[in-house]
């Protein structure tokens, strides 16, 4: 995954220290690693902060980075561990209100292609609303595989080096997360996929 023109060049100079070299890769990177962490999390404020922190830590330790050719795999490593943390974190708060709850619920917003038409737009989010809830549901072993491979669209050889597994575990993960999904989508809103 190259988002930058003379990527490996540029992540060469952020490693030697150069801050505008830093910038070209957080700006190109910070949508992709908040899409991912919003996946995960689904909670919008959560997601922010959590793309912040990772971005923290990069460039704290982006120094010990070696082969600048793994620097998206990398990035994405510490995206997942810091997705996994928060939900760690959430799980052991001891109550959830209400609006905790909700806000977990809600939805991206819509970008502006999908704003001209307002019937497209409210179906988007009702289906965003399901999904994002349906994929919360889904145990995290699975849901990143899934997150990585499926809606992030990286190469299942990518997302094994990123969650430390081979590339079967990856395939069996993101097969138990469909399954997990469509037993979801299908008992609570009668949703069969495709």
């Amino acid at each position: 995954m190259k988002l930058v023109e003379n990527e490996q060049k540029i992540i060469e100079q952020a490693v030697n220290g150069d801050q505008m070299a830093f910038q070209t890769l957080f700006k190109a990177y910070q949508n992709v690693i908040y899409n991912f962490i919003y996946r995960m999390l689904g909670n919008e404020d959560e997601s922010a902060d959590a793309t912040q922190e990772v971005f923290f830590k990069v460039y704290k330790r982006l120094f010990t980075l070696r082969n600048p050719s793994f620097f998206s795999t990398w990035l994405f490593s510490i995206a997942k561990n810091e997705a996994i943390t928060m939900t760690r974190r959430r799980k052991t708060k001891d109550h959830a209100s209400l609006s905790d709850v909700d806000e977990r619920m809600l939805p991206r917003p819509a970008s502006p292609d999908r704003m001209a038409n307002p019937e497209v737009q409210v179906t988007n989010k009702e289906f965003e609303t399901i999904f994002q809830k349906a994929l919360n549901e889904i145990p995290e072993i699975y849901r990143v595989a899934f997150v990585l491979g499926v809606v992030e669209g990286l190469p299942y050889e990518k997302v094994a080096d990123i969650v430390g597994c081979t590339v079967g575990n990856v395939k069996s993960r993101v097969f138990r997360a469909r399954a997990h999904l469509a037993s979801i989508l299908k008992k609570e809103y009668s949703i069969s996929p495709a």
